[in-house]
């Protein structure tokens, strides 16, 4: 078994657990998609022994209200991972100019160090420079 088919078999066990069991999570699937569900293909599908289909993953999601499967899957589409590597460099920059900012004003009020003033406005530069690249990349 994948690990693809594998983790989507224990996000799906969940749910059916959360439906109230097979018998339950049968009915919902197929009050949902206007069929009849066996709970055997249930016990079958949350043994591995038989893949879920997309419509009866997405019925029982929506049946829970807990999209899992969803929004596991959501997580590697290059759209959302794009969007994580701008929003971590967005933080880096605002805390490294932050420091970068706190040092110099020190600085300027006799209180800091020229050296420490200077490494941190460097750390401030690349961060944000850093932070140019993905925007510039990222076609937005």
């Amino acid at each position: 078994m994948s690990d693809l088919s594998r983790m989507i078999r224990v996000l799906m066990q969940g749910l059916v657990d959360r439906a109230g069991g097979v018998e339950a999570a049968a009915a919902l699937i197929g009050a949902r998609l206007g069929t009849d569900v066996s709970k055997g293909s249930i016990s079958k599908r949350n043994a591995g022994h038989l893949s879920w289909p997309f419509d009866e993953i997405v019925a029982l999601e929506e049946a829970v209200g807990d999209p899992c499967v969803s929004r596991w899957r959501a997580r590697n589409l290059p759209e959302v991972e794009e969007g994580q590597c701008l929003m971590l460099a967005v933080s880096e920059a605002y805390r490294e100019t932050g420091e970068a900012f706190g040092a110099a004003a020190a600085l300027a009020s006799g209180n800091g160090c020229r050296v420490q003033a200077g490494k941190e406005v460097s750390e401030a530069v690349a961060s944000v420079e850093k932070l140019a690249a993905l925007i510039k990349g990222s076609g937005k």
